[in-house]
């Protein structure tokens, strides 16, 4: 259907769905974006907790989601409940007709995945899913440099994500490390955008064969996961997440090719190693923002310039650069991966 195009005049709308520990990142991305967008308000199934937080931000905390979603003035809704709940909640604000931002992982079984593009297609409404970390500056130079070849034929592409989350992290929520709620563990919920990421700079997957484990926590899902990866390039790659190890460590993406090599830690990169006859300096900082060990040490400005691109997108009536198909393709390899792990056996995509 043809996509609704606001006024440029005047801001955007936005509601908040759900006020755990993500909801603040949205928040003060939205003040930051203040010239262009107004947060009307907050709803959660705790109003208590909804209350609190509208408070805290000075917005107004609505009776439940279904009134948050029948005012007029919020045009955006960003969704931050837990991960089994985006897909109810994507469907009930696409018959609202309002636009969609939710976090990672956009949901957590391919139903759900094929039910969320559904509804958005009929009820001509964006969507777009958190990826905050694409859109750092040192992941675009990245991105550039392999699009324009600088690596050469690209031979490895590997994550490592070894985080360290403590029994009282999962305890916090009765949600968290639940198949039902979380779908998923270290991959899923810690690990989604690093499997964003290696997706992004290294193309898509054609097969996977994982093995998982819950080796250190009390949870229903996986706290150790390997797999080893072949892109449809032909370059091969690992991907390893856990939340088991002490005191856990930043993440780190390599991607080598033939002609040259890069890495990242977290969001910086840490080597830029390219064969040329001249020789590039490049600054090598340490990664500012780890959430290696404290979840909310993440910068906020991957959030912020997320939804500078949303609202640019809602306001034009142009693609949000991380739409619900592009949305999809880490949970789709997840998905995968978590097959190979139960199955035993190569997946193939």
């Amino acid at each position: 259907g043809d996509v609704f195009v606001a006024d440029n005049g005047r801001k955007l709308g936005f509601g908040i769905i759900g006020c755990g520990v993500i909801a603040d990142f949205h928040a003060n991305a939205l003040f930051e974006l203040s010239a262009d967008a107004e947060i009307v308000g907050v709803a959660d199934v705790n109003y208590d907790a909804a209350e609190k937080f509208a408070n805290r931000h000075r917005i107004r905390a609505y009776p439940d989601v279904a009134a948050l979603l029948a005012d007029k003035a919020v045009d955006v809704v960003c969704i931050c409940t837990p991960s089994g709940y985006h897909a109810d909640v994507v469907k009930q604000a696409a018959e609202a007709g309002k636009h969609i931002v939710v976090e990672k992982p956009m949901a957590i079984t391919t139903e759900q995945l094929d039910a969320i593009v559904r509804c958005c297609e009929a009820n001509g409404v964006m969507l777009t899913s958190i990826a905050q970390s694409r859109f750092s500056r040192s992941v675009i130079r990245t991105k550039n440099a392999v699009e324009e070849g600088l690596l050469g034929h690209i031979v490895t592409a590997d994550i490592y994500m070894k985080y360290f989350r403590s029994q009282e992290y999962y305890d916090s929520g009765s949600w968290r490390g639940t198949k039902r709620l979380d779908g998923g563990g270290a991959l899923m919920n810690q690990g989604i955008h690093g499997v964003d990421l290696l997706l992004y700079l290294a193309g898509p997957v054609k097969r996977v064969y994982a093995r998982a484990k819950t080796l250190a926590r009390k949870i229903e899902v996986e706290d150790t996961l390997s797999a080893v990866v072949d892109f449809a390039s032909g370059a091969i790659g690992v991907i390893q997440a856990t939340t088991s190890v002490y005191p856990g460590y930043p993440r780190r993406l390599e991607i080598n090719g033939e002609r040259g090599s890069i890495a990242l830690e977290e969001n910086s990169i840490s080597k830029w190693d390219i064969y040329s006859g001249s020789h590039e300096d490049i600054v090598v900082q340490p990664a500012a923002f780890s959430s290696a060990s404290t979840p909310t040490a993440i910068s906020l400005d991957g959030h912020t310039r997320q939804l500078a691109d949303m609202i640019r997108a809602v306001k034009t009536g142009a693609r949000p650069a991380i739409d619900v198909y592009e949305g999809r393709k880490p949970v789709d390899l997840i998905l995968a991966i978590y097959r190979s792990a139960e199955e035993g056996r190569p997946i193939d995509l």
